[in-house]
């Protein structure tokens, strides 16, 4: 009888200790020392390509001869081979290749830049500010936007500066914000990337070697972003609309926002 009365208090006591819910019976808390895990923060830096700088198209292309400079009746003048080097200058890029240079994959332009976040391996998070090309198609302008930097020199966050940059396109970032107010928060952004660069040197010697180089047989030409006439409305700025018994309405052209020009790429070739 004892030995029962035993048997039915434990088991009482064990009912007691459980706890019912809708989902079922929950075990008790033990007492002891309770393990707590805590989550590492992910700091790891995800950059991955997602679109291309894209590059423009020449709508015509001329030759530049060499030999014809400064004769009577022809466009080759020294001031517009100078013109056209130093934009040739400007669109290439010293890379350490055989050659000393480099025609650049994206448009090269200068980013006025203040560092948010360092990224590792010389790359930032930075707001910057840059202008458009000739052709916003290419590159549109930034102010105050956020970009990727691809520094040549070490940088610390907070650093402000200025440098020339190869528009590499538009890349995505995964990674953990540490400037306000987006501390600690993991993000993905998509945004516009730029490698830090050095172009060509636009000198008298510079254009004395471009010129040997011509001489000597190198394929080498410079495209230029050049207004012409809007061929919608025969560079007017507006087309006319026929209106029964009355004049014509003027209507504003949309291609050339109203100004009766158009920026058109043009290719020049050098030939000896």
């Amino acid at each position: 009888m004892i030995k029962r009365l035993l048997l039915v208090l434990l088991a009482s006591a064990v009912s007691a200790s459980a706890q019912t819910s809708a989902f079922g019976v929950k075990a008790a808390p033990t007492k002891g020392v309770v393990k707590v895990v805590e989550e590492e923060a992910d700091d790891s830096v995800v950059i991955s390509s997602f679109r291309a700088a894209p590059s423009p198209t020449a709508k015509s292309s001329r030759t530049f001869q060499l030999s014809k400079m400064n004769k009577v009746g022809f466009a080759e003048t020294t001031k517009e081979l100078q013109r056209l080097f130093t934009l040739f200058a400007s669109q290439r890029i010293v890379d350490g290749s055989p050659g000393g240079s480099s025609k650049a994959t994206g448009q090269v332009t200068t980013v006025n830049y203040a560092l948010l976040q360092d990224l590792g391996d010389n790359r930032f998070l930075a707001k910057a500010a840059w202008p458009a090309s000739d052709s916003n198609e290419t590159l549109a302008a930034g102010a105050d936007t956020m970009a990727i930097l691809l520094l040549e020199k070490p940088a610390k966050v907070g650093d402000t500066g200025k440098i020339t940059g190869m528009h590499a396109g538009t890349v995505s970032l995964l990674f953990t914000a540490t400037y306000p107010p987006l501390v600690g928060k993991r993000l993905t952004l998509r945004r516009e990337a730029f490698v830090e660069c050095v172009t060509l040197e636009d000198s008298p010697a510079g254009l004395q070697k471009f010129v040997e180089s011509i001489n000597a047989g190198a394929d080498v030409s410079v495209l230029t972003f050049e207004q012409a006439a809007c061929k919608k409305c025969g560079g007017f700025g507006f087309t006319r609309e026929p209106q029964k018994g009355q004049l014509d309405k003027r209507i504003d052209c949309v291609d050339c926002a109203k100004t009766g020009k158009v920026s058109v790429v043009n290719e020049t070739k050098f030939v000896p």
